[in-house]
């Protein structure tokens, strides 16, 4: 899974609906979160892996998805996409196709999605105004959930390079 932060997520999401949905048309972000309802980001992220998709959260519902999490997820982020795809790439096997498409191919493909990930900035809301403060409130199990998944693919990553350096040493013995 490639995760995105809670933040940019839900102020991602404010802005498509401010484009494109007539009942948010002119709303503040203020307005827009305390609208509530189904189109404001409210931890979805935790939702969706805890099972938990409507009522109230709770600790115990942050647990169980950080604990799915960690189980059954190879971890990326969408904010070091070159890192996440070199740890896909060796976990999920994609290296054999670096050796029947070439590497100058793969490197092509790469290079276009991330060229498409970083073109168009992401939008932004001032940290500790009142729509970013709602915002916060609104997705505090995520932005938990988001922090774990930094500390998920920072050990995967680590787990990659020792595991690369290892294989380098095995290879050196013969």
């Amino acid at each position: 899974a490639v995760l995105r932060p809670p933040m940019d997520r839900a102020i991602s999401k404010y802005y498509a609906d401010l484009a494109f949905d007539p009942d948010v048309a002119g709303m503040t972000l203020p307005q827009y979160v305390r609208s509530g309802g189904h189109r404001v980001e409210n931890n979805y992220l935790t939702r969706y892996l805890s099972g938990r998709y409507g009522g109230k959260l709770t600790v115990h519902h942050l647990d169980v998805a950080r604990e799915f999490l960690r189980r059954k997820f190879i971890v990326g982020l969408s904010r070091d996409m070159p890192a996440t795809a070199n740890l896909f790439s060796h976990v999920l096997g994609w290296n054999h196709t670096v050796a029947s498409l070439g590497l100058s191919n793969v490197d092509l493909c790469y290079n276009d999605i991330f060229d498409a990930l970083s073109t168009k900035s992401p939008p932004s809301i001032e940290e500790g105004t009142e729509g970013w403060k709602l915002l916060v409130a609104q997705n505090w199990f995520d932005l938990k959930i988001y922090e774990y998944a930094e500390h998920l693919f920072r050990l995967q990553v680590d787990q990659l390079k020792l595991k690369s350096t290892s294989r380098m040493k095995d290879v050196s013995r013969i």
